[in-house]
């Protein structure tokens, strides 16, 4: 079962954040590694933006073809890195198909990151793809989703997306300088962002 959970986030909040998957051993950040070249690591000294999570139990990573004819593989060693045979549209993050069951995607963004307004605070989430496509979840990797949900009970506040912020529509969490912020008349975006990078020259 696919899943999203849906937060505000705060300058303050990231560090917290980032702590808590930096700390988790089964997870890795994939990063860019120059123009379609992609490695995992351990851990990551900023996390904003979009970020594609590996939960490393659930499973190896696929290395897709680039069309009819060349077969679809699994990444040897996403630790010693690799290049991307087949893009998506976002190059801001490594193409795995429409979903893959070990990959999540983080989509961390703060008040003024990267030019985002300073007066509103935008909607972050992490994005969970579940069994889809005739491919199921390692049991590993949905123990960490409800690990993952426990932990944002735990630290965050649930809230409404607009108008009081109690109430029966309260569906996303804040986290707690982003609750503060909120809570001292910050507006807050009530869908997330879709955040394109340009397309490379020559494409």
């Amino acid at each position: 079962m696919p899943g999203w959970l849906g937060f505000y986030a705060h300058e303050e909040d990231t560090y917290l954040l980032r702590q808590r998957l930096d700390e988790d051993p089964e997870i890795a950040f994939i990063l860019q590694n120059g123009p379609g070249r992609w490695r995992a690591v351990e851990n990551i000294d900023e996390l904003q933006g979009k970020t594609v999570l590996w939960h490393v139990p659930g499973g190896p990573l696929p290395l897709l073809g680039r069309g009819a004819g060349e077969p679809d593989t699994l990444i040897e060693n996403p630790f010693a890195g690799w290049q991307e045979r087949r893009e998506g549209l976002d190059y801001s993050v490594p193409y795995f198909g429409p979903s893959w069951p070990s990959a999540l995607l983080l989509e961390l963004y703060t008040p003024g990151w990267r030019g985002l307004e300073t007066d509103r605070m935008p909607l972050s989430g992490l994005s969970y793809f579940g069994d889809q496509s005739g491919r199921t979840t390692h049991p590993t990797t949905r123990r960490w989703w409800r690990r993952m949900r426990d932990w944002m009970r735990r630290h965050a506040v649930r809230i409404t997306r607009s108008g009081p912020l109690e109430g029966r529509h309260a569906d996303v969490w804040a986290m707690p300088a982003a609750l503060h912020a909120i809570q001292a008349g910050l507006e807050r975006d009530d869908h997330p962002l879709t955040l394109f990078p340009r397309p490379r020259p020559g494409r």
